[in-house]
Order: C-alpha cells, then structure tokens, then sequence
C-alpha cells in the first residue's frame, strides 16, 4: 500500500515547526505497524484550514491523488485535513471516484464506500468547523478584552519590540530612532518610495522581507502601535505602553499623508510641477495641470469646449515663491500652522458622524437595509471622517523656514513646498483672459484667498 502523510499547523509563532514534526512522527509509526511503503509527505506549516487560504501541499497531495500516485491519505486526525465542510465535500468525491483511502492516527480508518461511512465524515468534519469557529470568537473577544485594557495584540511593529510585560512592547533602543526619522520626514513632505530608498541604501532592512517599499511605509505609519495607542472598534485610545513618537505625531503624519494627491504618497514626483493640481478656473472651477505651449511652459485646464484657462508657468511660479518666502519671514508666522478650525465643533461633527455609522450598522444587522443600500452612504461617511480627522492635526512644517523662508524653501522638494501651498492658501484660482489673449502672464489675473489674513 502506497501511503501519503499530510501535516498541518495552523499556527507556528517560533517558526521551529515542532507541531507538524509530532504529527509526522506519529504517522510514520502508524505506517510502519501497518507495512505501508511511504511515498511522499505533505507538510504545511503555519497554514489554518479555517482561514481559506490556500494550502500548497495540501493541492499537491489532491494532484497526487488525482495521479493515483498514492493509494492511502495518513493524517495525524481529520481536523488536520480539513476545517471547512466545502473543502471536505471535494476531497470525499476524490477519494471516492479514485478509490483512495483515509487512515488517522486518532480517530482510524474513514470509510467513505458507504453512506454511513460519509455521514460520519462529514459529522467529523462539522464539528471540527464548528470548534474552530468557537476558538476563534474566544481568540476575538480575548483580543478586543486586551484592547479595551490599553494592551496591545498583533505583530510588533518595526521601532518596536517585546517586553516582559505580555502585550506591552517597549521601543527598540536600535529601530526607534529610524522610526522617529520616518514620521519627520514625512512630516516634512518627503515622498514615501524616497525614504524606502534611502533606508535601503543604508542597510537597514524591515522585519518582513527584503527590503523596504512605499507599502511597507505606508503600513509602518498606520501601526497605532507606534503612536501609543491601540485601536477598539473604530475608536482609537491610549495604551498603557509607550510607543515611539507621540500620538500628536502619529495623527499629524497619518493627517498628512491623506492630504497628499495619491502620485505625491507613492513616489518622489521629480517632474512635479509646483501649482499643478493647485490652481483652479475662477469662473469654471476647473482644475489647472502642467501642459506646454509653442512659447513655453503652461498651467493650462485643457477642457475643450468648456475651459481653456491657461497662464505661464515659470512667471507664475515666481510670483507664487515670492508671495510664500515673504509671508514665512512675517513675525506671526508660526501662528498660520495652527490648527484653523474650532475644534470643539470639530470633534462634535465628527463624533455625531461616527454614531450615524454606527445606525446604519445596527439598520443592516436588524435587516431594515440592505449592504448594497448602506455602502455609498458608509463610503461618503468614511470620507467626510478622514477630511475632518486630517483637518484636527496640526501642520508640521520645519522651524528654520521662519528664520530663513529663502534657503529653506530652496532646499525643499515640490511635494514639501506643494504642502505648504495647501496649509497657505485657501485657493489659487487664475482669472480668463480671452482667446486672444491665450496665457499671458499678469499679476491680476490670479485670485489668491489666503487661509490666514495678513
């Protein structure tokens, strides 16, 4: 008899594979008592069968079988091949059609060649479901108890790293102060694929992985861990551990990150315009972006038919750097990066939005509405909420550009100088000339509304 071993671990936090070994061991004893030549063992390590996720070797035993390369399945129990009754009505239909036999190390021989046999299976293979599903709601409402205690449950996040305390990690004295140059320099503007960069460059390697990328980034700023806080629900809370920046921090890259169009995230723009995406149509509202014309460079809405607004480039860009570098070397310049609105209204506004998200849950698990109905009014909520939870963090601009506005702006990138524009101006907005006209430069056709009086 030709034998196959199939091993499972649902979870190997250590990586040492001791579980998947027992099973093996045990298995390879059933197959000697029994005299079966063993053909092949089928390991998959750190895999749930709960989950859905696929199983490599759990697919090459069914090829194999399909093959007939092997004429007996050898499990350690029947939980280890399957924890979804989907997965073992498939699996039943193959052994049956193929005529392979099942044998376990704890619960014997699976009979599949009689309606009874296939009941007790598939009673097997329920309960096995069903206890997989109780380990789980336990695992959830342990995890959410840890929570709501200021604990924190997942995996630690690079700056951080395990304590003698069971969920209370503690900043890594090597990582934490890479951590800290990444919320700055975000802060500051710089694109998320140019600080990958850089860190490879100096060798500094992830947790997960080769090397750094805009996503790993991006995922490394959304860890609350980091900020000192842990999320419960859709509410976010302090922790009782200290993270690696300060929460103020954490919400203020967070905040900035969701200010940025999606190209200025990703990648450092190098052909960037400055006023791109920013200036707009007086009369249209339409957007204006770079573009080019026989006498040069353009902001241009390029609308045809609708709006053709365009303005030079080059002397528009002069005059707006002018404007910028004298309104940063003004005495009360550190008061414009402040946080602008009331904030009591704000956090009113955005708690009243969070309760209305809570109703339309409660309607859909009461069966007063349907998903199909409640999703575009979630999504124009979770818009609303991340403009107002972007608008409650306060800016984050660099000191020195209000002793010297000129060398710092200078020695900016687009993106960090496009950012300030944001913080500045309310709207830069360029007035139509004519046709004849085209885009001639004159001081008096744009329209600056400034988000701070002078």
């Amino acid at each position: 008899m030709r034998a196959g071993i199939y091993t499972r671990m649902s979870r190997d936090d250590l990586g040492e594979g001791l579980g998947v070994e027992r099973q093996d061991q045990d298995c390879r004893s059933l197959c000697q008592r029994r005299g079966w030549t063993l053909i092949d063992v089928y390991v998959d390590n750190d895999i749930s069968a709960y989950s859905g996720r696929s199983r490599p070797s759990y697919q090459r035993l069914l090829a194999d079988i399909e093959k007939r390369k092997i004429d007996m399945v050898v499990a350690w129990a029947p939980e280890r091949l399957h924890r979804s009754p989907r997965e073992l009505e498939d699996f039943l239909e193959l052994i049956e059609r193929t005529g392979t036999a099942v044998e376990t190390v704890k619960a014997g021989s699976w009979d599949v060649s009689t309606s009874h046999g296939r009941l007790v299976a598939r009673m097997l293979g329920a309960v096995s479901r069903a206890e997989s599903e109780r380990t789980g709601e336990r695992v959830s409402r342990a995890h959410q108890q840890a929570k709501e205690r200021g604990l924190w449950r997942g995996p630690i996040p690079f700056g951080l790293r395990a304590s003698s305390l069971p969920g209370q990690p503690e900043p890594d004295p090597d990582q934490a102060p890479i951590v800290k140059e990444i919320f700055d320099r975000v802060l500051r503007g710089d694109a998320l694929t140019r600080i990958a960069r850089d860190l490879n460059a100096s060798q500094i390697r992830p947790r997960r992985g080769q090397a750094w990328t805009h996503t790993g980034i991006r995922r490394l700023i959304a860890s609350p861990a980091l900020g000192g806080l842990v999320e419960v629900g859709d509410e976010l809370q302090a922790a009782v551990f200290n993270g690696v920046v300060a929460s103020e921090d954490w919400r203020s890259a967070r905040a900035a990150l969701r200010r940025r169009p999606r190209g200025e995230v990703r990648r450092p723009r190098e052909k960037l315009t400055l006023l791109g995406g920013l200036l707009s149509c007086v009369e249209h509202d339409y957007v204006l972006f770079g573009g080019s014309a026989a006498h040069g460079a353009i902001y241009v809405a390029d609308r045809p038919g609708q709006c053709c607004v365009g303005i030079v480039r080059a002397a528009t860009d002069d005059l707006i750097t002018t404007l910028v570098i004298r309104r940063l070397g003004q005495p009360d310049a550190v008061d414009l990066f402040q946080v602008r609105q009331d904030t009591t209204a704000l956090e009113r506004e955005i708690e009243e939005l969070r309760q209305r998200r809570e109703e339309l849950a409660e309607l859909v698990a009461e069966g007063l509405l349907t998903a199909s109905e409640v999703r575009p009014r979630l999504s124009a909520l979770a818009e609303r909420l991340g403009a107002l939870e972007g608008d409650r963090s306060t800016a984050a601009i660099d000191p020195r550009a209000f002793v010297q506005p000129g060398a710092v702006w200078q020695a900016w990138t687009v993106t960090q100088r496009r950012e300030v524009l944001r913080l500045l101006f309310d709207r830069l907005g360029v007035r139509h000339v004519g046709h004849r006209s085209g885009s001639r430069f004159n001081p008096e056709r744009l329209k600056l509304e400034w988000a701070y009086q002078n």
